[in-house]
C-alpha cells in the first residue's frame, strides 16, 4: 500500500537507523492506523456534541489529536485554545423561544 511505502522511504531517509527488521514496517502500519482511525472516531464524537452529525470539521480533528496527546503523555489541551472554540461557538446566538409550544414561564 502508498502508506507502507511512505513509512519505508521516512525509515530509509533517517540517518541514524541503518537497517529495520520488516516486522517494524507491520508494526508501525498498525500503529499509524489505529491510531488514525481513534482520533478520527474522537472528532466525529466531538461533532455530534456540537451538532454536526456526520460532518466533521478541521477544529474537531485538532480537539481530537490535543486530548489524545494529552491522555497519552499527560499534558492537557491548552486553556486558550478551548476558550477560542468556546467564545466562537457561543458567538452564534441561540435562536428565540416559540410562542406556540408549551407554557410559557416568565
Amino acid at each position: 500500500p502508498p502508506t507502507a511505502r511512505a513509512i519505508a522511504l521516512l525509515l530509509a531517509s533517517t540517518p541514524s537507523i541503518h537497517d529495520a527488521q520488516p516486522g517494524v514496517l507491520h508494526q508501525l502500519l498498525e500503529f499509524s492506523h489505529r491510531y488514525t482511525s481513534q482520533v478520527l472516531s474522537d472528532a466525529l464524537v466531538y461533532a455530534e456534541h456540537a451538532g454536526r452529525a456526520g460532518k466533521i470539521e478541521m477544529d474537531d480533528v485538532v480537539l481530537a489529536i490535543q486530548a489524545r496527546v494529552g491522555w497519552e503523555f499527560g499534558g492537557r489541551v491548552p486553556k486558550e485554545y478551548t476558550l477560542s472554540l468556546a467564545s466562537q461557538t457561543n458567538s452564534v446566538p441561540l435562536p428565540s423561544v416559540p410562542e406556540v409550544f408549551g407554557v410559557r414561564l416568565p
